[in-house]
């Protein structure tokens, strides 16, 4: 994954903002690792190593910059890794499979020996699964001792540590200073009340149309979208419910959590970081997609268009089968019955779900067997749906299921698994945007996806631009028509 050292150090030398978060610097003469647009006296040559990951450069013992914060960076773009099992294994260690069940039961998870998976992860990240956790959950406690008031012990919770001592520990080995002085040497004025965390964005980012997007499938009681604004009910382990929000702001996205919230930030970032698809490429996918004809105009004209993820796998795939043959108003209000006639978890909760009655709230007999099988594949554990979830496993199994065909199946494989070569298969908007499009016969099927062959392997985000494309067209005839 590492890029080749003559193409680090021109990266260096031109502190290019593309290679942000791709890899890191360390000085030897001074023990610092940095980021590639570090802003500090540049170092000679022969005095800098480079890094796949910061938990390499961590390992090699080099400690973070404190001017250009590398816990800050963006995240490396998953196109980039080779390995799709430590794509998976990645997001597994945002979900903390590591704190859970250690290295051994991820490898288990993912159907390798742990031995193995260590190797991969030499390979592609330069660190082990361990360290990689480790230094996700330290740089989230810097970030938090650098941009809140949140008292030490709460810091530590919010990070995912188990302990306080443990947090303690490990700040004090790694910077030589415990927490306590760490936040006393922070900027002048830079604490929040509760947590605040900025989420670095790779630009181009389109914010209108994630947050249009999550505006439209938006249920009352549970979500609410207020132009850039995305706000999201939780709920902790003692069954209390909070509120946090999510904001677009000069230039990036930031997390609000209430000081009372029982959820820590250790457990949202992983969602909101899949929600909003923050670790794509826009760049790279748009340069790709912008060679075909019928996607070059609407790609220069509206770059960085991103495919929304799943706050919930489970949840989400409840909603794609109740979408099923009908529009995205008419889903949304069936998930609302569904919500208001069994309780407002009941869309993460597949047990429950399972015994109820869902065609009782206004759809075919089938469609609600659909869900409710689907609903007992979740709780019996014969289908993943977590984030760690294989995309080719999970649209097989879906597809397994009475009811549940090829659309909804390549529609949660965009969404839970982040496949960003999944597409929900005759799509009726995409099929009406290449018919309008194409002269012969309106494409269907295998005629579908050999057309969307050159697109690959960025399908997905292809469906978004078609989707994007259907969406302007309306909005010009409808002008047109006024």
């Amino acid at each position: 994954m590492l890029p080749s050292p003559d193409i680090c150090e021109r990266a260096r030398i031109s502190r290019d903002p593309r290679f942000d978060g791709r890899f890191f610097i360390g000085v030897l003469t001074t023990g610092i690792y940095c980021r590639p647009v570090c802003p500090a006296r540049m170092p000679a040559r022969d005095n800098v190593r480079f890094y796949a990951s910061a938990a390499a450069a961590e390992d090699a013992g080099y400690r973070p910059c404190r001017r250009c914060r590398p816990e800050t960076a963006a995240r490396v773009p998953e196109w980039s890794i080779r390995s799709r099992t430590v794509v998976r294994g990645l997001r597994l260690i945002d979900g903390g499979q590591v704190d859970e069940a250690g290295v051994a039961g991820m490898a288990s998870r993912l159907g390798l020996s742990a031995r193995h998976l260590n190797r991969l992860f030499m390979e592609e990240l330069g660190a082990s699964p361990k360290s990689l956790a480790m230094a996700r959950r330290r740089a989230l406690a810097k970030r938090l001792l650098d941009d809140t008031d949140l008292p030490l012990a709460q810091v530590a919770l919010q990070a995912g540590y188990r302990s306080l001592r443990r947090f303690n520990d490990d700040l004090l080995r790694f910077y030589h200073r415990s927490p306590g002085a760490l936040r006393a040497a922070r900027r002048a004025g830079a604490g929040t009340d509760g947590a605040a965390i900025r989420l670095a964005v790779r630009e181009p980012y389109d914010a209108a149309w994630v947050f249009g997007f999550l505006a439209k499938r938006a249920l009352a009681g549970f979500e609410q979208v207020d132009g850039l604004c995305y706000r999201r009910r939780v709920q902790d382990d003692a069954g209390n419910d909070h509120w946090i929000c999510v904001r677009w702001r000069d230039g990036a996205l930031h997390l609000e959590v209430p000081p009372a919230c029982g959820v820590p930030l250790s457990e949202l970032l992983p969602r909101v970081r899949r929600l909003f698809d923050l670790d794509a490429d826009a760049a790279v996918i748009g340069r790709h997609l912008a060679a075909d004809p019928l996607l070059a105009p609407v790609v220069v004209q509206h770059p960085g268009l991103r495919v929304p993820g799943a706050w919930d796998g489970f949840e989400t795939a409840v909603r794609a089968v109740l979408g099923q043959q009908v529009s995205v108003a008419r889903a949304t209000v069936l998930a609302q019955a569904l919500l208001d006639r069994f309780g407002a978890h009941v869309l993460q909760s597949p047990r429950e779900l399972a015994g109820a009655d869902v065609a009782a709230v206004g759809m075919p007999g089938r469609r609600g067997e659909a869900i409710r099988l689907l609903a007992a594949a979740a709780a019996e554990g014969r289908l993943d749906l977590s984030d760690g979830a294989d995309a080719d496993a999970l649209q097989a199994a879906l597809c397994a299921l009475p009811g549940i065909g090829p659309w909804t199946a390549g529609y949660v494989a965009m969404r839970v698994a982040r496949d960003p070569d999944a597409f929900p298969v005759d799509d009726w908007v995409v099929t009406r945007v290449l018919a309008n499009a194409e002269a012969d016969a309106v494409p269907r099927g295998r005629a579908q996806a050999r057309r969307m062959e050159p697109w690959r392997p960025w399908r997905a985000y292809a469906v978004m631009y078609l989707w994007k494309l259907a969406e302007l067209r309306r909005a010009a005839a409808q002008k047109e028509a006024s």
